[in-house]
């Protein structure tokens, strides 16, 4: 019964860890100049451009996409 106990144990613990380690990632890098900025309109979001300006469909100022 002990030998059991231990076995399931022993099992729980391994797949707990093995999840944990497939589980992490790698950060990555969040710095603001490796990527460029896209801005979007709020009302149009297919229009997509890399600076800030109006929208050319309804004139509304786009945001910055997150």
């Amino acid at each position: 019964m002990k030998k059991i106990t231990f076995l399931l144990v022993a099992a729980v613990f391994l797949a707990a860890g093995s999840f944990a380690f497939v589980g992490c990632k790698p950060a990555q890098d969040q710095s603001s100049g490796s990527q460029a900025k896209q801005y979007t309109c709020s009302m149009h979001p297919e229009v997509v451009q890399d600076k800030p300006g109006k929208c050319p469909k309804c004139g509304m100022d786009l945001v910055e996409k997150r």
